[in-house]
């Protein structure tokens, strides 16, 4: 979802903060010439990584440490590890090179943050700890507040960013960085933009639930934990541990040795299967009022979901176009005048640019814009 967002500087920084291949060997000449490219001096080319194994360890260090100095404290804040399977996902997506969330297939299923600058260097974990800092327009919900469920007070322009990285119950996280040649962000083109995606799994900032719960650290981690605690983490100990990965690993994959085979085979078990539930969609909004106008509310990010109050119809704030909007315009109000509605509150995400229609969909007894 994209707004355009006017009077960025010309000139100086500006940020925004909104696998291995498996080669078959039929013989032995042919495992000679691919060898062959890394016995001599000139550069060869590889298949990328997603991410800088020190970025990849950086941003998932960073997302530990601050997941474990919450305040209030968490009780069941779980570790987070790496998945190699959202980081190429996350890849993907930002060889599209598109200033918005997506694919949308993927988001019903993941949570995912993104960042974009141009201008020097800045390291992943700079807009990692910039995703965190909205903590300070955020207020923690208390088990007393919730009544079944829990208000989400935001005092920014947007809370969703920090609320992923500290929902308790998302465990992998898989990271990629992409240099786009040209990408239009809010209606300019930037050169040379280094684009950051972050894919979350299991995905978290579902309404009415807090992202996490409060309490002595560690009190109330899932059983499958054991017990286990580290840096006021719900932590679990492996015991498989990886080989460090040079330059020079995963690059060919040698033949197997015919007299090594190791055969093991999982005692089948029968077990009684659950009728599967369609999975539940919702998603994380801020509250805003009637008066409330697009320019105001999609800076420095991509752009939240909404909650209007109701009676925005008939309210005095202004709207400026037909069907198309200017960004001046009360989001509430430009929903309400170009959808027809009957019911008393709506939910919607703002729109991608500031002249653009609107589209309405029902959903229950609520509709999405």
């Amino acid at each position: 979802m994209r707004c355009v967002l006017h009077g960025i500087p010309a000139l100086g920084l500006a940020l925004l903060v909104c696998g291995a291949q498996g080669f078959f060997l039929p013989n032995v000449t042919h495992l000679e010439k691919l060898l062959s490219k890394y016995q001599q001096d000139r550069p060869h080319s590889r298949a990328r990584r997603a991410i800088p194994r020190v970025d990849q360890e950086e941003i998932l260090m960073l997302h530990n440490k601050l997941r474990g100095q919450v305040s209030p404290p968490a009780s069941n804040m779980e570790h987070m590890t790496w998945d190699e399977e959202l980081a190429r996902s996350a890849a993907a997506w930002a060889q599209e090179c598109i200033w918005e969330h997506g694919p949308t297939s993927l988001l019903v299923s993941i949570g995912q943050n993104l960042a974009v600058h141009w201008g020097r260097y800045r390291s992943p974990g700079f807009h990692v700890q910039s995703w965190y800092d909205e903590v300070k327009d955020y207020t923690y919900p208390y088990p007393h507040e919730c009544n079944p469920w829990c208000p989400e007070r935001c005092s920014g322009a947007m809370c969703t960013h920090y609320t992923q990285i500290v929902w308790a119950t998302t465990t992998k996280i898989g990271c990629a960085v992409n240099t786009c040649r040209r990408m239009n962000v809010w209606g300019d083109v930037w050169e040379n933009a280094v684009y950051l995606v972050c894919n979350y799994s299991p995905k978290g900032n579902w309404i009415g639930e807090a992202p996490y719960k409060t309490g002595r650290p560690c009190s109330q981690c899932p059983p499958s934990y054991g017990g286990g605690c580290r840096n006021n983490l719900c932590y679990r100990e492996e015991t498989f541990h990886q080989k460090p990965e040079t330059d020079e690993m995963n690059e060919v994959e040698t033949a197997p040795n015919p007299e090594e085979k190791h055969v093991w085979v999982q005692p089948r078990v029968i077990r009684p299967t659950k009728p599967k539930k369609a999975p539940a969609v919702s998603y994380m909004t801020q509250v805003v009022k009637c008066d409330t106008k697009m320019k105001d509310k999609c800076k420095g990010s991509t752009c939240n979901r909404y909650q209007c109050p109701a009676g925005c119809l008939h309210n005095r704030a202004k709207i400026f176009g037909t069907l198309f909007y200017e960004s001046a315009s009360s989001i509430c109000r430009a929903a309400f005048t170009t959808a027809s509605w009957t019911t008393r509150e709506a939910w919607w995400t703002s729109p991608g640019t500031a002249r653009s229609p609107f589209s309405s969909s029902p959903r229950e007894t609520a509709c999405s814009l």
